[in-house]
């Protein structure tokens, strides 16, 4: 298994380790370029810019996301993006956790009990959240996925055009096939172990408890199969091409 965390800048398309990401989005000339634009702007709104991180319970691969976010958003509305590249499988409730309290997508349902009652996600990120604010975030209370969030940095300006954007992307790890040591494609829900797809066709679980290797911390988890499909370096690919 690779534990590598390396990702590419969305604007100037160069690589770099995790670990290091947050420091080349802060003096990208690139990324510099696009906010002067941006900033250009009338109004008073800002961007924040948004770390999230995730791992699986059974693997330690990293997984992270950096994202700019309009501070008008609603968790709400990041929640449904948390869930459509990373987590959706099953409808399963989720809740963010912000110095303390509770927001949740189902704050009317007694789930908890009454001396936990959460906060509606109907609530705009900058009346809860500011620099350095660090926050939690839980998908499905059964087989949960958590993830953990931080304000990296907020700037003016106001994103055109999306209300969210990934700035950059942890590279998809790779794992190896437990029976001849290729490529790992599938997953075994069942003995969890990953298999090729030829492998997985003689492994004595059966076909039927594969879920895909897929670029998420969900990844073989309950019902989850997929991800978001976007491709967020094509308008850079385009411009780039054109230069």
């Amino acid at each position: 298994m690779a534990k590598k965390s390396d990702g590419y800048c969305r604007f100037c398309m160069k690589s770099f380790p995790g670990s290091s990401m947050s420091r080349h989005l802060a003096s990208c000339p690139a990324k510099k370029e696009r906010d002067a634009q941006e900033t250009a702007a009338k109004g008073k709104s800002s961007v924040y810019h948004l770390k999230i991180t995730g791992s699986s319970w059974y693997h330690d691969a990293p997984y992270w996301l950096h994202l700019e976010v309009n501070d008008a958003i609603t968790l709400s509305h990041l929640d449904k993006f948390l869930r459509d590249i990373w987590l959706e499988c099953c409808g399963h409730l989720s809740e963010f956790n912000i110095h303390g309290t509770r927001y949740s997508d189902s704050p009317e349902d007694d789930f908890w009990g009454a001396d936990l009652e959460s906060e509606s996600t109907d609530i705009q990120l900058k009346k809860v959240l500011d620099v350095k604010d660090r926050f939690e975030y839980t998908y499905d209370f059964g087989s949960s996925t958590d993830l953990l969030g931080e304000v990296m940095a907020k700037r003016p300006g106001k994103l055109a055009g999306e209300k969210i954007r990934i700035l950059a992307r942890n590279n998809p790890p790779e794992f190896t096939c437990a029976f001849c040591g290729k490529k790992a494609e599938e997953f075994c829900s069942d003995c969890q172990s990953f298999y090729c797809e030829k492998c997985l066709k003689k492994h004595e679980c059966g076909e039927e408890m594969a879920l895909p290797v897929v670029n998420s911390p969900r990844m073989g988890v309950c019902g989850f199969s997929g991800e978001f499909d976007t491709d967020f370096f094509m308008e850079e690919r385009a411009g780039n091409a054109a230069r």
